[in-house]
């Protein structure tokens, strides 16, 4: 595993065996200020990892964010599929807002994901062999 980010606001970690990429979301992003650089370590990630990789995305710390940030995280989606993404595993927290942000992220910028309440349940979906 080879970590590509890490701060207070987010992880990006890659595993080139698995051709998948981890992203952590963590805390209350106010502005996209915050995160200067979060597009471009997307970017980064995506370069170690083959077409038809997946994502693992753990949001049970993230916070609902502001629309200003909601557009960065469809802009993100937006990357990382054309980057060559099959699929999504999302695990989420209690947070009603936070679900309902990532829900929408997903639907505007059209990424295939599929839900779940832990890490575990994410990856043996994401190891399945379709």
């Amino acid at each position: 595993m080879k970590t590509i980010a890490k701060n207070e606001y987010y992880a990006i970690l890659v595993d080139t065996t698995k051709n998948r990429l981890y992203l952590t979301l963590i805390g209350f992003w106010k502005s996209r200020s915050v995160v200067p650089n979060y597009i471009e370590d997307l970017k980064k990630a995506t370069k170690e990892l083959s077409r038809g990789y997946a994502i693992l995305t753990d949001t049970t710390r993230m916070k609902a964010p502001p629309p200003e940030v909601v557009s960065l995280h469809t802009e993100a989606q937006k990357v990382v599929v054309a980057a060559g993404l099959k699929k999504t595993a999302e695990v989420v927290g209690q947070d009603v807002f936070a679900k309902m942000a990532v829900d929408h992220f997903s639907r505007e910028s059209g990424m295939y994901k599929r839900t779940f309440d832990n890490k575990p349940e994410a990856e043996a979906w994401l190891d399945e062999k379709v």
